[in-house]
Protein backbone atom coordinates (compact mmCIF):
# COMPACT_ATOMS: atom_id res chain seq x y z
CA UNK A 1 0.00 0.00 0.00
CA UNK A 2 1.50 3.36 -0.92
CA UNK A 3 2.12 5.95 1.73
CA UNK A 4 -0.02 9.01 2.26
CA UNK A 5 2.76 11.00 0.55
CA UNK A 6 2.42 8.86 -2.59
CA UNK A 7 -1.36 9.27 -2.64
CA UNK A 8 -1.06 13.03 -2.08
CA UNK A 9 1.49 13.26 -4.90
CA UNK A 10 -0.70 11.12 -7.16
CA UNK A 11 -3.69 13.37 -6.48
CA UNK A 12 -1.68 16.48 -7.29
CA UNK A 13 -0.18 15.05 -10.48
CA UNK A 14 -3.47 13.60 -11.75
CA UNK A 15 -5.26 16.89 -11.12
CA UNK A 16 -2.53 19.01 -12.74
CA UNK A 17 -1.62 16.77 -15.66
CA UNK A 18 -4.82 14.82 -16.20
CA UNK A 19 -4.98 11.06 -16.20
CA UNK A 20 -3.60 10.67 -19.72
CA UNK A 21 -0.45 12.74 -19.17
CA UNK A 22 0.34 11.72 -15.59
CA UNK A 23 3.14 9.21 -15.11
CA UNK A 24 4.32 7.04 -12.25
CA UNK A 25 7.70 8.76 -12.56
CA UNK A 26 6.15 12.22 -12.02
CA UNK A 27 4.25 10.94 -9.01
CA UNK A 28 7.38 9.32 -7.56
CA UNK A 29 9.41 12.48 -8.08
CA UNK A 30 6.78 14.61 -6.33
CA UNK A 31 6.46 12.11 -3.46
CA UNK A 32 10.23 11.84 -3.12
CA UNK A 33 10.30 8.08 -3.63
CA UNK A 34 11.73 5.71 -6.19
CA UNK A 35 9.29 4.78 -8.99
CA UNK A 36 10.18 1.13 -8.36
CA UNK A 37 8.65 1.35 -4.88
CA UNK A 38 5.35 2.57 -6.34
CA UNK A 39 5.44 -0.10 -9.04
CA UNK A 40 6.02 -2.72 -6.35
CA UNK A 41 2.63 -1.81 -4.89
CA UNK A 42 0.83 -1.06 -8.14
CA UNK A 43 1.41 -2.65 -11.49
CA UNK A 44 0.37 0.43 -13.42
CA UNK A 45 -1.04 3.93 -13.33
CA UNK A 46 -4.62 2.62 -13.39
CA UNK A 47 -4.06 0.65 -10.18
CA UNK A 48 -2.67 3.71 -8.41
CA UNK A 49 -5.52 5.83 -9.73
CA UNK A 50 -8.06 3.31 -8.40
CA UNK A 51 -6.35 3.41 -4.99
CA UNK A 52 -6.71 7.18 -5.02
CA UNK A 53 -10.39 6.91 -5.93
CA UNK A 54 -10.90 4.37 -3.15
CA UNK A 55 -9.24 6.72 -0.65
CA UNK A 56 -11.74 9.47 -1.53
CA UNK A 57 -14.74 7.26 -2.24
CA UNK A 58 -18.00 8.12 -0.47
CA UNK A 59 -19.22 4.52 -0.90
CA UNK A 60 -19.52 3.75 2.83
CA UNK A 61 -21.31 7.02 3.52
CA UNK A 62 -23.67 6.46 0.58
CA UNK A 63 -24.49 2.94 1.74
CA UNK A 64 -25.25 4.22 5.25
CA UNK A 65 -27.34 7.09 3.87
CA UNK A 66 -29.45 4.79 1.71
CA UNK A 67 -30.00 2.49 4.71
CA UNK A 68 -31.15 5.47 6.80
CA UNK A 69 -33.68 6.96 4.34
CA UNK A 70 -36.94 7.78 6.09
CA UNK A 71 -40.47 8.41 4.91
CA UNK A 72 -43.68 6.61 4.14
CA UNK A 73 -44.89 8.57 1.13
CA UNK A 74 -43.09 8.65 -2.20
CA UNK A 75 -42.51 12.38 -1.74
CA UNK A 76 -40.97 11.97 1.72
CA UNK A 77 -38.75 9.08 0.62
CA UNK A 78 -37.55 10.86 -2.51
CA UNK A 79 -36.83 14.13 -0.69
CA UNK A 80 -34.86 12.30 1.99
CA UNK A 81 -32.83 10.35 -0.60
CA UNK A 82 -31.99 13.49 -2.55
CA UNK A 83 -30.97 15.49 0.52
CA UNK A 84 -28.80 12.71 1.94
CA UNK A 85 -27.04 11.76 -1.29
CA UNK A 86 -26.32 15.36 -2.35
CA UNK A 87 -24.94 16.19 1.09
CA UNK A 88 -22.53 13.26 0.90
CA UNK A 89 -21.39 13.95 -2.66
CA UNK A 90 -20.62 17.56 -1.76
CA UNK A 91 -18.42 16.58 1.21
CA UNK A 92 -15.36 15.74 -0.90
CA UNK A 93 -15.13 17.69 -4.18
CA UNK A 94 -11.87 15.87 -4.89
CA UNK A 95 -13.87 12.70 -5.46
CA UNK A 96 -15.91 14.45 -8.14
CA UNK A 97 -12.72 15.46 -9.98
CA UNK A 98 -11.39 11.93 -9.77
CA UNK A 99 -14.73 10.42 -10.80
CA UNK A 100 -14.77 12.62 -13.91
CA UNK A 101 -11.27 11.38 -14.82
CA UNK A 102 -12.41 7.81 -14.18
CA UNK A 103 -15.30 8.24 -16.60
CA UNK A 104 -13.20 9.94 -19.27
CA UNK A 105 -9.97 7.99 -19.13
CA UNK A 106 -10.49 4.79 -17.16
CA UNK A 107 -13.69 3.47 -18.79
CA UNK A 108 -15.56 4.41 -15.59
CA UNK A 109 -14.16 1.25 -14.01
CA UNK A 110 -14.29 2.56 -10.45
CA UNK A 111 -17.66 4.29 -10.83
CA UNK A 112 -19.15 1.14 -12.35
CA UNK A 113 -17.89 -0.99 -9.45
CA UNK A 114 -19.25 1.56 -6.98
CA UNK A 115 -22.64 1.57 -8.71
CA UNK A 116 -22.79 -2.22 -8.57
CA UNK A 117 -22.11 -2.10 -4.81
CA UNK A 118 -24.87 0.50 -4.33
CA UNK A 119 -27.41 -1.28 -6.54
CA UNK A 120 -28.99 -3.49 -3.83
CA UNK A 121 -29.56 -0.50 -1.55
CA UNK A 122 -30.88 1.63 -4.42
CA UNK A 123 -33.17 -1.22 -5.45
CA UNK A 124 -34.55 -1.32 -1.93
CA UNK A 125 -35.30 2.42 -2.07
CA UNK A 126 -37.07 2.02 -5.42
CA UNK A 127 -39.12 -0.85 -4.04
CA UNK A 128 -40.19 1.41 -1.18
CA UNK A 129 -41.09 4.19 -3.62
CA UNK A 130 -43.14 1.82 -5.76
CA UNK A 131 -44.86 0.22 -2.76
CA UNK A 132 -46.46 3.58 -1.94
CA UNK A 133 -48.64 3.17 -5.03
CA UNK A 134 -48.09 6.86 -5.78
CA UNK A 135 -45.80 6.64 -8.82
CA UNK A 136 -46.83 6.91 -12.43
CA UNK A 137 -46.08 3.78 -14.43
CA UNK A 138 -42.47 4.54 -15.37
CA UNK A 139 -39.83 1.92 -15.95
CA UNK A 140 -37.27 1.43 -13.18
CA UNK A 141 -34.28 2.19 -15.44
CA UNK A 142 -35.79 5.52 -16.51
CA UNK A 143 -36.60 6.46 -12.93
CA UNK A 144 -33.14 5.46 -11.67
CA UNK A 145 -31.33 7.29 -14.45
CA UNK A 146 -33.44 10.42 -13.98
CA UNK A 147 -32.70 10.51 -10.26
CA UNK A 148 -28.98 9.92 -10.84
CA UNK A 149 -28.90 12.65 -13.49
CA UNK A 150 -30.61 15.13 -11.18
CA UNK A 151 -28.29 14.39 -8.27
CA UNK A 152 -25.13 14.57 -10.38
CA UNK A 153 -26.38 17.62 -12.27
CA UNK A 154 -27.11 19.41 -9.01
CA UNK A 155 -23.70 18.66 -7.50
CA UNK A 156 -21.71 19.36 -10.67
CA UNK A 157 -23.59 22.56 -11.49
CA UNK A 158 -22.65 23.98 -8.08
CA UNK A 159 -19.00 23.07 -8.64
CA UNK A 160 -18.96 24.61 -12.13
CA UNK A 161 -20.49 27.97 -11.20
CA UNK A 162 -18.37 31.09 -11.17
CA UNK A 163 -17.63 32.53 -7.71
CA UNK A 164 -20.24 35.30 -7.99
CA UNK A 165 -22.96 32.76 -8.76
CA UNK A 166 -21.89 30.69 -5.75
CA UNK A 167 -22.43 33.77 -3.59
CA UNK A 168 -25.92 34.19 -5.08
CA UNK A 169 -26.70 30.54 -4.33
CA UNK A 170 -26.09 31.19 -0.66
CA UNK A 171 -29.08 33.56 -0.57
CA UNK A 172 -31.27 30.48 -0.25
CA UNK A 173 -30.54 27.55 2.02
CA UNK A 174 -29.31 24.49 0.17
CA UNK A 175 -32.34 22.56 1.33
CA UNK A 176 -34.55 24.98 -0.65
CA UNK A 177 -32.50 24.31 -3.80
CA UNK A 178 -32.65 20.52 -3.31
CA UNK A 179 -36.37 20.62 -2.55
CA UNK A 180 -37.03 22.78 -5.62
CA UNK A 181 -35.22 20.30 -7.83
CA UNK A 182 -37.05 17.42 -6.17
CA UNK A 183 -40.37 19.20 -6.79
CA UNK A 184 -39.57 19.25 -10.50
CA UNK A 185 -38.80 15.54 -10.40
CA UNK A 186 -42.00 14.80 -8.48
CA UNK A 187 -44.44 17.12 -10.22
CA UNK A 188 -42.83 18.13 -13.52
CA UNK A 189 -42.70 21.61 -15.00
CA UNK A 190 -46.24 21.90 -16.28
CA UNK A 191 -49.22 23.18 -14.33
CA UNK A 192 -51.77 20.46 -13.59
CA UNK A 193 -54.25 21.84 -16.15
CA UNK A 194 -51.56 21.66 -18.86
CA UNK A 195 -50.94 17.93 -18.36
Amino acid sequence: MPSDAVLAAALDVFRKEGYGCATIEQIARQAGVDPVSIKADYADKSSLFNALLAAHSPLGDLEAALDAVEGTTAEDILRDVMRRVIKILQKDPIFLDLAAMDVQMNNAAFMTAMSVRLLPKATSIFARLKSTGELRPVSDPILIRTMMAMVMGFVLSEEAMPPIAKVALKLFPQRAWVDGMTDLLLYGMLEDKAR
